[in-house]
C-alpha cells in the first residue's frame, strides 16, 4: 500500500502548488517579468522542488509562465499583439459556447446563471470589484459547461487563464462593471430564450468590448512609458 500512496500525495502537492502559483500570478502578487526560481518557491511553499517543477510545467502549458533561454522561468510580459490574439480567440470560443448553451442548457444551468447574475448585481451595489470578478468568472465557466462540448471547454481553459492578466485594466475602467453586467444579462436572456444567434452575438459583443478597452489601456500605458523614458 505504501508504494501506492506516495504518488497520490505527490499529485496533490502538484495540484496545490499549481493553484497557489496560478492565484499569485493572476492576483498580481507575481507580476509580469517576475523570475520564478524553483528553490525559492519550494522554500516558500514548504515542499520539494519536484512538485514545483511539475507545477511550473502545467503553468507553462496554460501560458502563465514562460521558459527563458538559459533555463529560467518567469511570468511573461503580454504585448499588444498577444492581447489582441487572445481576445480574438476568446470571442470565437465564447460566442460558440453561448450558441450551444442556448440549445443545450438545462433548467439547472439556467438557474445557476441567473443566480450568478444576481450575485454580480449585489457586488455592484457594494462596489465590491473582487467579489464581482469571482461571480463573473463563474458565469462564463457555467456557460461553457452548459454548452456540453468537452473539447470546447478544454480549448477555452488556456485562453481564459491567460486573458485574466488583463482584468485589472477592466476593473479600473470607469463604469465598466455596470456595462459588463448589462452585457451578461443580454447573454443570459438570449440563452434562456433559446435564441442561439442572439446568444452568440451578445457573447461576442461582450468580449469585443472588453478587447477594445484593454487594447486602448495598453496603448495608453505604452505611450506614457515611452514619453517618460530618457
Amino acid at each position: 500500500m505504501r508504494a501506492g500512496v506516495a504518488p497520490l500525495r505527490r499529485r496533490r502537492l502538484v495540484d496545490e502548488a499549481t493553484q497557489t502559483l496560478r492565484d499569485a500570478i493572476l492576483g498580481g502578487r507575481l507580476p509580469a517579468g517576475a523570475r520564478l526560481r524553483q528553490t525559492h518557491l519550494a522554500e516558500r511553499l514548504g515542499i520539494s522542488r519536484t512538485p514545483i517543477r511539475e507545477a511550473l510545467g502545467r503553468l507553462q502549458q496554460e501560458g502563465l509562465v514562460e521558459l527563458l533561454p538559459r533555463a529560467g522561468v518567469r511570468v511573461p510580459f503580454l504585448n499588444l499583439d498577444e492581447a489582441a490574439e487572445l481576445y480574438d480567440l476568446r470571442e470565437v470560443l465564447d460566442g460558440l459556447a453561448a450558441r450551444l448553451a442556448a440549445s443545450r442548457a438545462t433548467t439547472v444551468a439556467l438557474r445557476k446563471l441567473e443566480k450568478l447574475l444576481g450575485r454580480m448585481a449585489q457586488c455592484l451595489e457594494r462596489q465590491d470589484a473582487n467579489q464581482w470578478f469571482g461571480a463573473h468568472v463563474a458565469f462564463h465557466e457555467e456557460i461553457f459547461r452548459a454548452s456540453a462540448n468537452a473539447r470546447l471547454q478544454a480549448l477555452s481553459g488556456v485562453v481564459r487563464l491567460s486573458i485574466r492578466h488583463f482584468h485589472p485594466l477592466l476593473l479600473k475602467t470607469e463604469r465598466r462593471l455596470e456595462a459588463a453586467h448589462r452585457e451578461h444579462r443580454e447573454i443570459f436572456e438570449a440563452i434562456a430564450a433559446r435564441d442561439d444567434e442572439a446568444a452568440e452575438r451578445a457573447a461576442r459583443v461582450h468580449i469585443a468590448n472588453a478587447k477594445e478597452i484593454v487594447l486602448r489601456a495598453m496603448t495608453r500605458s505604452a505611450s506614457g512609458a515611452a514619453a517618460e523614458s530618457p
